[in-house]
């Protein structure tokens, strides 16, 4: 089960390098992905990795100069009364849909618990995965 080589070698990025992408993403001064092209990182995930790894030390070590940072650079206009109106009955609308379809799947899951209860007492096998196995 040889890799190809293409797959088999991996890219490996300096501490360094890490931690300065981490606090980019992390200010809010470029997205994830424009780290990743910005500087040569193959992989968002790579990205991912160094913000868990190193994320918590930039925040203790950064936090006054990210809070006068703010937030990230997206800029927003004032909504308009009837627009944000608009917007907020969309958002009761797509909610109301939301609660039916959990409805909806909780039913569902429901069923399917009581069809397992009833074919393992007639088939008297046992089909739910014990608790203790691993």
């Amino acid at each position: 089960m040889g890799l190809s080589k293409e797959y088999s070698e991996r890219t490996r990025y300096s501490e360094e390098l890490k931690k300065r992408v981490a606090f980019e993403v992390m200010s809010g001064s470029m997205t994830k992905r424009e780290a990743c092209i910005a500087y040569g990182i193959s992989d968002v995930k790579s990205v991912r990795r160094a913000i868990d790894k190193y994320g918590a030390g930039i925040l203790s070590e950064h936090k006054d100069l990210l809070g006068q940072m703010g937030s990230p650079r997206k800029k927003t206009k004032p909504k308009q009364p009837d627009e944000a109106a608009g917007e907020a009955e969309e958002l009761r609308r797509r909610i109301r849909e939301l609660e039916h379809e959990l409805d909806a799947a909780r039913l569902r899951a429901e069923a399917y618990s009581l069809m397992i209860d009833l074919a393992e007492k007639e088939l008297k096998v046992a089909i739910r995965k014990k608790s203790d196995t691993k």
